[in-house]
């Protein structure tokens, strides 16, 4: 302050005062203000370490806090992928369930009126039952006396393809026909290979009176079987081929190399390895490789016929002669009127089967029961088939052939 400005005696006072001021400690009043309080330094110690340890708490508690956050967090991440799988089965639930109602609904309308499914299977059953009662007329017929609607009726409930049957009415095929028919008169009439083998299968049977027989093995195997038999023998590529082209176990066993070619088979090679063991499986034996080298045992045990035929007429103590064939057809022609019983006595005495073992059923007697006759002739069917006289001459197998005829007119007159 300049005193030139103030008076002296204020300047005085202020001066004093300023003096008083500096003179105190720091903090202190004078007695007419208050006074501040002046912190100890034991206290201010105390209580920085009372916020010390609170700020270490919060920091504690801050970090576990943060940690149950997390938890918190990754619990939610997994829960909201839980919720979303739940999400998806749902939805294939959902579509599992449209799924079967509709399949359900689709049941429903193709049952509609047939009064559900037991009274829809009745009356499948039923319709097949008619099926079966005709093929049993149809075949309890001579084959020569079938016509033409006939033969395309038995055809069409055996199964033959529906273009085949079509063709063989087409070209008047009567029973006369059938029994002469060979594969190259079906090939003349364009019908593929698959519809000529399923009519030269049931042709051969009709003709050699085995419709009523149950078709065992490989002629009785459906497509998947085919094609289950063609895998497991390493043709899998060609048994899908002949799967998509329906052939079944009967039209199997009739396939040769040549055939093959149609099926799409076109290595000349693969045709021999797989014609090789159709015709192991033909023959009731497997091929030993895929080279279609057969088992030598199975080849020396059966002969070709021609063979057994050399051998047979190279003095064969069994050998039906021409004279002694005529005699027999006419004394067994003379008979054909007679009981069956009669006849199966008369034909095993006089002109017994040249199979092994092959006789009457012990006690076969004039008292026998119809069902101990009817057993004996279904024997007596397989004892005198032509496909076991291959051995005897040309002449016996004739013979059996003749025989097998009445035998099956007696089983269809039991039946």
């Amino acid at each position: 302050l300049d005193s030139n400005d103030i008076s002296t005696s204020l300047f005085a006072r202020i001066k004093q005062k300023i003096e008083l001021n500096k003179s105190q400690p720091k903090g202190a009043k004078d007695a007419k203000g208050p006074r501040i309080a002046v912190k100890e330094e034991g206290k201010v110690r105390l209580d920085r370490d009372k916020v010390k340890t609170r700020l270490e708490e919060v920091r504690k508690t801050s970090k576990a806090e943060e940690a149950e956050r997390k938890r918190q967090e990754e619990e939610i991440k997994t829960m909201k992928e839980r919720k979303k799988k739940l999400e998806e089965e749902l939805k294939k639930l959902k579509e599992n369930i449209e799924t079967k109602e509709r399949e359900h609904n689709e049941w429903v309308n193709k049952t509609k009126g047939k009064g559900g499914e037991i009274e829809w299977l009745e009356k499948q059953f039923a319709s097949l039952e008619v099926k079966v009662k005709r093929l049993d007329e149809l075949n309890s017929k001579a084959i020569k006396s079938l016509t033409v609607e006939e033969v395309k009726e038995t055809m069409r409930l055996e199964g033959v393809r529906a273009d085949a049957v079509e063709t063989l009415g087409t070209n008047g095929v009567d029973g006369e026909t059938l029994v002469d028919l060979e594969e190259s008169d079906l090939d003349g009439m364009k019908i593929g290979l698959i519809g000529r083998k399923q009519v030269q299968f049931v042709a051969e049977r009709r003709r050699e009176g085995r419709m009523n027989e149950e078709l065992k093995g490989a002629e009785g195997w459906n497509v998947d079987q085919v094609e289950k038999w063609m895998t497991e023998n390493g043709m899998g590529e060609e048994g899908v081929k002949m799967k998509e082209e329906g052939v079944d176990g009967s039209v199997l066993v009739q396939l040769e190399a040549k055939d093959l070619k149609e099926l799409g088979v076109e290595s000349l090679k693969r045709r021999k390895e797989i014609a090789a063991k159709i015709d192991g499986l033909r023959q009731g034996r497997k091929a030993k490789n895929g080279k279609g080298e057969e088992d030598p045992k199975g080849t020396n045990a059966n002969p070709p016929p021609q063979q057994q035929q050399e051998k047979s007429s190279n003095g064969n103590s069994n050998q039906f002669r021409e004279r002694e064939m005529d005699v027999a057809l006419d004394a067994m022609n003379s008979r054909k009127g007679g009981s069956a019983h009669a006849f199966l006595v008369w034909i095993y005495k006089e002109y017994p089967p040249k199979k092994d073992n092959a006789a009457l059923p012990d006690g076969f007697g004039p008292f026998s029961s119809l069902i101990d006759t009817k057993s004996a002739l279904k024997k007596a069917i397989l004892h005198y088939h032509p496909d076991h006289a291959d051995a005897f001459g040309i002449c016996w197998k004739h013979f059996c052939g003749e025989v097998l005829k009445c035998l099956n007119n007696y089983y269809h007159s039991f039946k």
